[in-house]
């Protein structure tokens, strides 16, 4: 989880950057042409970075409203159905995103060229399915503790 946060707060850091200078540049009629297709790629990744950490601090769609007034003994039965309902979902959308990407990749496009490198839009897409891929890990990983504490241990 620490690598997770400081690699978001580096992504975090190179978005302000990035927009800060986009926007000095702008005031003397310059730019970045491919400032904002880089910014709009580090948002999506920042999400799944942050959905990722969520999942690992149990901050995620939890239910809270399940929760609140339970008897204890139900806590961690609920905790684990929240954690598996979280990750069957998850792992849905995992296989969604890895069509998407592997279409993607079967017939790429440009986003952008920067100097003399052509970055591909599967570039960019992989992103998607790591994401979902990293909060699945993290709902499989917080169920089987759940599992544990439901049973005892």
């Amino acid at each position: 989880m620490a690598v997770e946060g400081a690699i978001l707060v580096a992504l975090l850091a190179v978005m302000v950057t990035l927009a800060f200078m986009q926007v000095i540049l702008r005031h003397f009629g310059l730019g970045l042409l491919w400032g904002e297709t880089v910014l709009k790629h580090l948002v999506l990744w920042t999400g799944f970075l942050g959905a990722a950490l969520a999942a690992a601090h149990e901050k995620h769609f939890a239910w809270e409203a399940a929760h609140v007034g339970a008897p204890e003994r139900w806590k961690p039965w609920l905790r684990l159905t929240a954690n598996l309902g979280g990750a069957a979902i998850t792992a849905l959308l995992l296989r969604a995103s890895w069509t998407y990407f592997t279409d993607d990749r079967a017939n790429p496009s440009e986003i952008m060229t920067v100097g003399g490198v052509v970055v591909q839009s599967w570039v960019a897409a992989a992103g998607i399915p790591a994401g979902f891929a990293l909060v699945l890990a993290h709902l499989l990983f917080k169920s089987a503790d759940a599992a544990a504490e439901a049973a005892g241990r």
